[in-house]
């Protein structure tokens, strides 16, 4: 899949938008080592740390089994990336990605003249541990639980393989996927199982 580098934007949803206004074709991904604008699901800004990967995966809509639940797949790809990782990540309905409670990565998508954009905000390097951000969310990142530095590159290609993967799934498959990394009434699971294998 054709990638982008870009060292700074306002948000990789809109540089996404421009890509497809210059001609750009699906499927492509693109992630920058800097969002100064980055929006979270409901008008919510997502706090983009330096060092964590901000990033845009472009698909086409006629590739995408069932559009209805893009953004749970995309979630069970970001799950099943750091499962191979090493990691235990639960999934909160809509869009949201934890790891021992703490917000670890979220997704947002939206349509773009037969296009789907998703943006996908993954904690890697920054905070070094579980931080309180000033409105109360809990967050953490992948390196607190590796111990070590993560490449934001490498970790750009690996998710957006996974999305390309799972945008196929049909809604049997997903839905019940989706639940095994669910939590339900505030416990914390860390499930393990097919999407490993």
């Amino acid at each position: 899949m054709k990638s982008f580098h870009i060292t700074e934007c306002a948000s990789t949803m809109d540089e996404a938008r421009t890509l497809l206004g210059k001609g750009e074709r699906s499927p492509f991904f693109l992630f920058s080592d800097r969002q100064l604008k980055g929006r979270g699901q409901y008008g919510k800004s997502w706090e983009s740390f330096d060092g964590n990967l901000m990033m845009s995966v472009v698909l086409p809509a006629s590739e995408v089994s069932s559009p209805g639940l893009l953004s749970l797949s995309c979630g069970l790809a970001v799950a099943e990336c750091l499962v191979k990782s090493g990691l235990e990540p639960n999934l909160v309905w809509p869009n949201d990605v934890v790891i021992s409670g703490a917000k670890t990565a979220g997704i947002l998508v939206e349509e773009h003249g037969g296009e789907f954009i998703v943006g996908i905000g993954l904690n890697l390097n920054c905070p070094a541990g579980p931080e309180t951000l000033a409105d109360g969310r809990l967050i953490n990142s992948v390196s607190f639980f590796t111990g070590r530095s993560e490449s934001p590159a490498e970790w750009a290609k690996i998710i957006a393989e996974s999305v390309l993967r799972v945008i196929s799934l049909r809604e049997e498959e997903i839905l019940p996927s989706w639940r095994a990394f669910s939590l339900r009434e505030g416990e914390i699971k860390h499930p393990i199982g097919e999407m490993a294998k």
